[in-house]
């Protein structure tokens, strides 16, 4: 279980959130800053890789690969603000799933225990 495909999965996910949130931060910060090229990252990618059993990839590989600069959107207050709320929905999420496994593992290796 502790190193199991789901663990790497998630933990995968959960660093692709926290990345994310660096990349929103940094959106946020430069606003104003003329020239400044958003960036964001591919959630879709990175689950794509981290389901992909064969692959062979770092997670951090994969977060680079899903890691993309957006010519087509300026950084808007309101667009990375609303981001940021979403992407902490995902890590809430995530984090709830990550305490949950821990929890039954926990339970499990309690069970048969004399009280």
């Amino acid at each position: 279980m502790l190193h199991s495909h789901e663990e790497r999965v998630l933990n995968g996910l959960l660093n692709a959130v926290s990345d994310r949130q660096q990349l929103l931060a940094n959106n946020l910060t430069n606003v104003s800053t003329p020239g400044y090229v958003r960036q964001d990252m591919d959630f879709n990618d990175v689950l794509r890789d981290l389901k992909n059993s064969n692959s062979h990839k770092s997670v951090d590989k994969m977060i680079e690969d899903a890691t993309f600069r957006d010519q087509n959107q300026k950084p808007s207050y309101e667009n990375e603000l609303a981001e940021m709320s979403k992407n902490q929905l995902h890590y809430v999420l995530l984090t709830r799933i990550n305490g949950h496994i821990y929890k039954h593992l926990e339970e499990s290796t309690q069970s048969g225990r004399a009280a």
